[in-house]
Parts: structure tokens; C-alpha cells; sequence
């Protein structure tokens, strides 16, 4: 009898699965040290007495580990694995709708957080994954991504303040910087005026001081 062999990926909040052994999960980017192999039997048909009526029953799942060799059981017979897998499909349809909503190749938080609840809601995986997938299209099409880098300006703002509560104009200067100049493969950064009132708004809630002045220090 024909089987089929599928190669599932080893993290956990993917666990996407592809027809051939790769270094690098293509979906959520991470590398697999232990590829899990899913072999699918095909239905038969069981001898029947009557055999006008055939009933056709699933042969169980075995789920085995590439590196070992050995192939185990892993669920209850009669149970039926949970469809965790992002089909090809689903996968190619998310993009397009990522791309349709996505002008001057810039996804700005609001657009994100809106496609990260479409996304959700369409693919039926949880927000972790659907946000992994959002992140790695916007990267692969080479679109801005304002979440993520107001993301690395917040943890750059806590190296800088965490200690002494002040940030001074080198930092400050810095910081901006380091997410509004253009990375590779993109055509700007983010929005300076966005991330001014970012790091105003990251001061004030974390009680960090500016400069104000030529010798004081204020919360602005």
C-alpha cells in the first residue's frame, strides 16, 4: 500500500509541515535540529461480506522521528491528529490580502493590528503564529514593518534609561536612528514624527527625564 511522507516542523507554535527535509522551517524561519515525520496511509476498504457496500475506514496516523528512524504512534487509535498545518493556500491568500492593504510599503501599527486580526480569524491559528507569519511576509516583501521596530526603539529606550532614568540628546539621537534610517532592502524607516512622539510617550510612562534647557532635566 502507497504511504505518503510529510515533514512536520519542530517548533512548536508552527509545526507547519512540507513534502521534503529542509535545514530552515520555510514558514516560521527556524532550523530544525529534529524533523518530525508524518506518514499517511491512504483509506482501504476492509473485506466485507457484502461487498455492494464497501465502507471505507482512515488508517491512524504514525508519527515518527527522522533522526531515530522509528515510527510511533502519537495519538489513541480512532483519534484524529489536530489540524494545526497552514495549507499552502491559506498561506498564499493571507499574502495577497497583506499586500492588497499595504500602500507605500509601509505597514504602520493600526494596519497591522488589523491584519493580525484577519489573520486570526481566517487562518484559525493563534495570534503568535499568525503575527510570526504577518512579520515574515512584510519581510519578504520588503515593506516596513512600524510595530516591529517601535518594538526594538521600547527595548534600545530601556538599555538607555533603565539605570539612571534620563535620556540625554546622544541617546535620544541614537535611538532615532536606529529605526528611522531605511534597512536593507527597504526604502525608509519609520515615520520620525511617529517615533518622536514615541519616545516622548515611553519617557512619560516610564517617568524617564530629557533634557530641558541647558543644565536641567524634566519629564516633557
Amino acid at each position: 500500500m502507497k504511504q505518503e511522507i510529510e515533514y512536520q516542523c519542530q517548533e512548536l507554535t508552527c509545526q507547519s509541515t512540507f513534502s521534503w527535509a529542509v535545514s530552515f522551517c520555510p514558514f516560521c524561519g527556524v532550523k530544525q535540529t529534529s524533523i518530525k515525520v508524518k506518514v499517511v496511509s491512504p483509506l482501504f476498504v476492509p473485506p466485507s461480506v457484502d461487498k455492494s457496500t464497501p465502507c471505507p475506514i482512515p488508517m491512524h496516523e504514525q508519527v515518527g522521528n527522522a533522526v531515530s528512524g522509528r515510527h510511533s504512534v502519537s495519538t489513541p487509535k480512532g483519534e484524529r491528529l489536530p489540524d494545526l498545518v497552514l495549507t499552502e493556500d491559506a498561506q498564499k491568500k493571507f499574502s495577497l490580502h497583506i499586500a492588497d492593504n499595504i500602500t507605500n510599503s509601509y505597514c504602520d501599527s493600526t494596519t497591522f493590528s488589523v491584519l493580525l486580526r484577519f489573520g486570526k480569524n481566517n487562518l484559525g491559528l493563534d495570534v503568535k503564529r499568525v503575527e510570526s507569519i504577518l512579520s515574515l511576509t512584510l519581510q519578504r516583501l520588503n515593506i516596513v514593518n512600524e510595530k516591529a521596530l517601535l518594538d526594538e526603539l521600547a527595548a534600545l529606550l530601556h538599555v538607555f534609561t533603565d539605570t539612571e532614568k534620563k535620556l540625554d540628546k546622544k541617546g535620544r539621537v541614537d535611538a532615532l536612528q536606529s529605526v528611522c534610517k531605511p534597512r536593507s532592502g527597504l526604502m525608509k524607516g519609520v515615520d520620525p514624527e511617529i517615533a518622536e512622539k514615541y519616545i516622548n510617550d515611553f519617557c512619560r510612562e516610564n517617568g524617564v527625564m530629557q533634557r530641558s534647557g541647558i543644565w536641567g532635566w524634566k519629564i516633557l
